[in-house]
């Protein structure tokens, strides 16, 4: 795949352009030429050509005309400054930070004699310069080395592109990065800061000149200029190396055509405006800046289980995790939480049924807030080992349940008003059956044992007393049936109500003196007798046809031995059972007696077949005890009743049936059931096996547990485990020896190091991951595999230190030889013993095979990286051990800071810097007392204060200022302060300038000469200046005439006024001349000085006097050539005259001063006249 336009090795730029297309309202100058009116200037190459720059016409040369255009007649534009302006800027203020790659300027006039490029990284709130430009790098930046540098960043002073020729279209070039520094890595920091820039300024500083440099200076002098016809700033937007194209930004400029714009289109996964940082889901690793070969592509999307929207990058996590992890999710949504959405929130909890991707994976704590803790926080996960399971609410003291919707065994009443939850039964603990739940968890009322009543199970049913802890809770009264009044006996003592004439607790022992036989001797069960014919016919008994109405004949028995002659008749009435005789009937001791009760319906009048009824019971005379063997105590039966003592918990007479809720009548009585209040259906067992009766799902004698394949006591759940296993944890449902490789809750994926999809119904299973061998072959790699969706190829997820799809290599930073088959040189991944210096994810770190180190980081090098490379010291072994030299450039000797290593070299264990002569510190910082100027040339240089003029020797370490006494200033205090002039080595005094007239107290430091204001002049500046009126202080300028015309012939005024104290002068020093030597000549070339003077003075000069000026000025030429000829006319006198020949010499120069004059003034006349 070919790489996109503009990117190789992974490493992307934009085109470079002209940064200053499109962008001439971001330039700005400090000067251009008629701003505030006309302004002459002339073309040195055509000295006849003078002209007038002007702003308010179309003559205008503003800062704008440096973008490379014409004019509309085809002529070439440009930018002018003002005329004889020496300090000028040109600025350019980006819209924001772009590379700057180099710069040309193209002159209409001379090149600057020099210039200085400056740049600024914070939209102009600093300063730097770049390069220095000058024809004379000494004389006009001292202290700056000249070029080329040792290094790319050095700052130099170049003297190419400064010299007089060409006269115009020369050029001035700049480089940031110089063609002998192309084999510097470009993307090393240092240099990417200095191509950064958001400000350009060019700083004009010195004009060119023909020789000519007046003594009042250059300003308005219309030969010396700036003039610029292009300016091409190149530079491209500043991607870092993640994009290789730009579109404009917010805010910028309108585009135009070939405009250079400032916001990239970012690739590798990169966002911002220069691709500073990484994408909102690519935040695992620290964002860095592209290198050739190395995108630096921003990895590892934040897993955030599809919750978030965005993540961040925290370096002490990414530190934390050994450089592998940094991503923090954002705002996590569907109610999840942590690092990588992987938790849910308080008040949620995790699905286990549900994805980790689901939205609905984190459902709402469901919990019942009459019983929850902390407002209804369940817990968030299944975690066995810490007892915790996902949706178990917090429930409060007395509360349980999943939902903590249920109370406490022993507990009832859930309310919201409770503090615990529910309140605890008040169950009398004798009365309550101790094997269920203590009372209703709704009502509060107690389970009482089988003869205990009452809520709180505190009192005995009727008929039983003594409440006690035994089973059934209370013992019944047994009342004598015939003694008693009823089977009702007192609560405390089981106290029977007896008939007269009997007591006891049972209402069983008679009175002295009254005997009664046994109510139920006579008793009879009529199973248990024997059919009998009749000894006498039967009465007839005329049948009536009516609801219950039965005949009855009274039965006569005579005294002694005898029975009924007659049947006795006793009606039945309809909703009776019972009756009783109307008399009663006596039998005899040893008699045996039968009675027999026939009972027939006939329809119309007939007798049916079958229809005899027989008694139930008839009394008779006592049975055998018959008591049960293993079920009584004892074969002895109680002789009222018959009834055998029974072993505990068994009933019936003969103590052969076990009490219900008992079972297994054995030796030792019958068993408790004890089933399960909510697994069995009824507290009743068999009485044989105990087996009770279960719910559907649940099993074991007392239905306590599940059925075999089966969760959730009580509820029971069927095992959910795709088919794999037949068990699962009773408690949690997690299945259990999954078959088939598979595990997980339901055994719903594969174990590690298989794959495939063994949910019911997807039709596969888990097969072992080709990583390259099996599981257990020995020669797997992985931790496990998946099917990609797409290829459907099986990718392999590698162990540590194992990479390829298939694991059949080792990862970067490991090395060995994990080949399939016999091959006898295989050996497993390990890692490439390096100290810790190398990045574990290039693969180039280490030799794939060897494991021999060969990209060492953290500043090491040699075998393993254990040792500091030059230029650093320490320990290599330490993390961050090797620290760079500190050593200041300045102060290092040149010999150990060679230009191609990035620092100067120290001692590798302690980083003690070589220093050069008169330096001190460990990292030569720092100049030996008296010395200053760490940076110099030649090293630390003496302070060489005035031993007269200072306070102490010692100097200021950076300025080289020497501390000076009152009145002396400079750096060694050798020249007069500022406010004092005079000559130092004799006296400094004090300025006396007027405040009123001078800008500030400072005066000239050699003839105390003031700065006066606008209007004022005077060496105090105490008067009035030229072209003002009125009396000091309140000067007033003169109308704009005259300064505009003052302007103009300043120069000649400063010419003149220095030829006639020349000319004053050479009088003076010719005191012998006589009338030979023509002294009437000298004279008159005197007085023509001064009348030209006292023009030039004149306030309006107009075209008249001017004319006369000029003939004034040849007749002043020509009378000094008639002197010089005087002079060389006499030779008699010349000789005598001997050194005075010097100042004939000085004549001269005033004749070629003069037709200075004349030419300057023609050339004023003729542009006054014509532009």
């Amino acid at each position: 795949m070919m790489p996109p336009p503009g990117c190789s090795g992974g490493n992307c730029h934009p085109p470079t352009g002209n940064l200053v297309i499109g962008r001439g309202q971001s330039l700005r100058t400090s000067s251009t030429c008629g701003l505030h009116g006309p302004e002459l200037y002339c073309v040195v190459s055509k000295l006849q050509n003078c002209c007038f720059c002007d702003s308010r016409d179309g003559k205008s040369h503003g800062i704008e005309n440096v973008v490379s255009r014409s004019d509309p007649d085809g002529r070439k534009t440009w930018w002018q400054a003002e005329s004889g302006v020496e300090n000028v800027t040109i600025q350019l203020d980006l819209e924001g930070a772009f590379y700057f790659t180099h710069l040309i300027m193209t002159f209409k006039t001379f090149r600057p004699a020099a210039l200085l490029l400056e740049r600024s990284v914070d939209h102009g709130h600093s300063w730097h310069v770049f390069r220095y430009f000058a024809h004379n790098c000494s004389g006009l930046f001292p202290g700056i080395p000249p070029a080329p540098g040792r290094r790319v960043s050095d700052l130099v002073c170049d003297q190419r592109y400064s010299d007089i020729e060409p006269a115009t279209e020369g050029e001035v070039i700049f480089q940031v990065l110089d063609p002998s520094f192309l084999a510097e890595n470009t993307n090393n920091a240092e240099i990417q800061e200095l191509l950064r820039v958001t400000n350009l300024r060019v700083n004009f500083s010195k004009l060119h000149t023909l020789g000519d440099r007046p003594l009042g200076g250059l300003r308005g002098h219309p030969f010396y200029y700036y003039a610029l016809y292009e300016l091409v700033i190149a530079g491209s937007c500043l991607c870092h190396g993640h994009a290789s194209e730009c579109r404009p930004a917010p805010g910028s400029p309108p585009s135009v055509e070939g405009m250079v714009h400032g916001h990239c289109v970012c690739r590798h996964h990169t966002t911002g405006t220069h691709c500073e940082r990484c994408q909102g889901l690519y935040q695992d690793h620290p964002w860095q800046a592209a290198e050739p070969g190395y995108p630096h592509t921003c990895q590892g999307r934040c897993h955030c289980h599809g919750h978030a929207r965005s993540c961040h990058f925290d370096m002490a996590l990414y530190l934390a995790s050994g450089n592998v992890s940094g991503g923090v999710c954002d705002a996590c949504q569907h109610n999840t939480a942590g690092r990588h959405c992987e938790l849910c929130q308080p008040f949620f909890h995790r699905d286990p049924l549900e994805d980790p991707r689901s939205l609905h994976s984190c459902k709402p704590c469901d919990c019942n807030p009459m019983g929850a803790l902390e407002g209804g926080l369940c817990d968030a996960y299944t975690d066995t080992t810490r007892g915790l399971l996902s949706g178990q609410c917090r429930c409060k003291v007395h509360v349980w349940g999943q939902r903590c919707d249920s109370c406490r065994p022993g507990h009832y009443g859930l309310s919201l008003t409770q503090s615990e939850g529910c309140q605890p039964c008040r169950c009398n603990v004798r009365g309550r059956v101790p094997s269920t739940q203590a009372c209703d968890p709704s009502s509060g009322a107690c389970h009482c044992k089988r003869f205990v009543s009452g809520r709180d199970c505190s009192r005995c049913l009727p008929e039983f007393w003594g409440l006690s802890s035994d089973s059934l809770g209370c013992r019944p009264c047994d009342c004598d049936f015939g003694g008693a009044y009823s089977n009702r006996c007192s609560a405390g003592q089981g106290l029977c109500l007896c008939r007269p004439h009997l007591h006891g607790r049972h209402c069983q022992e008679l009175q002295s003196g009254y005997f009664c036989a046994t109510l139920d001797q006579a008793t009879a069960e009529a199973e248990h007798g024997r059919s009998l014919q009749p000894a006498d016919p039967q009465l007839p008994v005329s049948v009536q046809q009516g609801q219950g109405e039965i005949k009855a004949h009274t039965l006569g028995l005579r005294a002694g031995r005898a029975r009924p002659e007659r049947p006795t008749l006793t009606p039945l009435p309809g909703p009776c059972r019972a009756v009783v005789l109307s008399r009663p009937f006596c039998f005899e001791p040893g008699t045996r007696y039968s009675v027999t009760l026939r009972l027939w319906r006939t329809k119309e009048g007939r007798r049916p077949e079958g229809g005899t009824i027989l008694l139930d019971s008839v009394s008779g005379l006592g049975e055998p005890c018959e008591c049960h063997l293993q079920g009584s105590l004892s074969t002895e039966c109680a002789p009222l009743g018959g009834q055998c003592p029974c072993r505990p918990n068994i009933t019936g007479r003969t103590c052969d049936r076990c009490l219900p809720g008992t079972f297994g009548l054995g030796p030792t009585g019958c068993h408790e059931c004890r089933c399960h209040p909510e697994g069995a259906a009824s507290a009743v067992c068999n009485s044989t096996s105990g087996q009770c009766t279960c719910w559907a799902g649940c099993a074991g004698r007392r239905c306590d547990r599940c059925l075999s394949g089966r969760w959730g006591f009580p509820r029971c759940q069927p095992c959910a485990c795709n088919g794999h296993a037949e068990l699962c944890h009773p408690l949690t449902g997690v299945c259990q020896d999954c078959r088939g490789a598979t595990t997980g809750r339901h055994c719903e994926r594969c174990l590690d190091g298989y794959y495939g999809d063994p949910t019911l119904g997807s039709g596969q299973r888990c097969q072992p991951c080709p990583c390259p061998g099996h599981p257990g072959s020995g020669l797997y790699h992985g931790t496990s595999c998946h099917v990609d969706s797409t290829s459907g190829r099986v990718l392999c997820l590698c162990a540590p230190g194992y990479a390829g799809p298939r694991c059949d290599r080792c990862s970067p930073g490991y090395f060995g030889r994990p080949w399939p088959g016999d091959d006898p040189r295989r050996s497993p991944c390990r890692p490439c013993q390096c100290n810790n210096n190398i990045d574990p994810r290039d693969p180039a770190a280490c030799d794939p095979h060897s494991g021999h180190c060969q990209r060492c980081l953290h500043h090491s090098h040699g075998a393993g990286c254990a040792h500091c490379r030059p230029g650093f010291h320490g320990s290599a072994l330490r993390p961050g051990g090797c620290r760079r030299c500190s050593c200041d450039p300045r102060g290092t000797s040149p010999v150990r800071c060679p230009p191609e290593a990035e620092a100067c070299f120290c001692d590798p264990v302690s980083g003690q810097c070589p220093c050069r002569p008169h330096t001190l510190g460990r990292d030569c910082s720092r100049c030996a007392p008296l010395f200053w100027n760490l940076g110099g040339p030649r090293g630390c240089e003496p302070c060489s204060c005035h031993a007269r003029h200072t306070l102490q020797p010692g100097c200021h370490p950076v300025t080289g200022q020497c501390p000076c006494r009152a009145g002396f200033g400079g750096r060694t205090c050798s020249r007069c302060q500022d406010g004092y002039w005079g000559d130092p080595e004799q006296e400094c005094r004090a300025c006396a300038c007027d405040p009123q007239g001078s800008i500030s107290p400072s005066c000239d430091p050699h003839t105390g000469t003031c700065r006066c204001r606008e209007g004022i002049s005077g060496p105090r500046c105490q008067a009035c200046a030229r072209g003002s009126t009125g009396g000091f202080p309140h000067c007033t300028s003169c109308p704009p005439c005259f300064a505009s015309w003052d302007q103009r012939l300043a120069p000649l005024q400063l010419h003149l006024d220095t030829m006639v104290h020349e000319v004053a002068a050479l009088r003076q020093g010719m005191p012998g001349w006589g009338a030979g030597l023509r002294g009437d000549q000298l004279q008159a070339l005197e007085g023509k000085l001064q009348q030209a003077q006292t023009l030039l003075e004149s306030p309006s000069p107009t075209r008249g006097p001017l004319q006369q000026f000029t003939e004034w000025i040849t007749g002043l030429r020509q009378g000094g050539w008639d002197q010089s000829q005087g002079l060389d006319g006499d030779d008699d006198q010349g000789q005598r005259l001997g050194p005075e020949v010097r100042k004939v010499a000085t004549l001269w120069a005033l004749e070629q001063r003069a037709a200075e004059l004349l030419g300057h003034m023609r050339l004023w006349a003729r542009a006054y006249g014509t532009c």
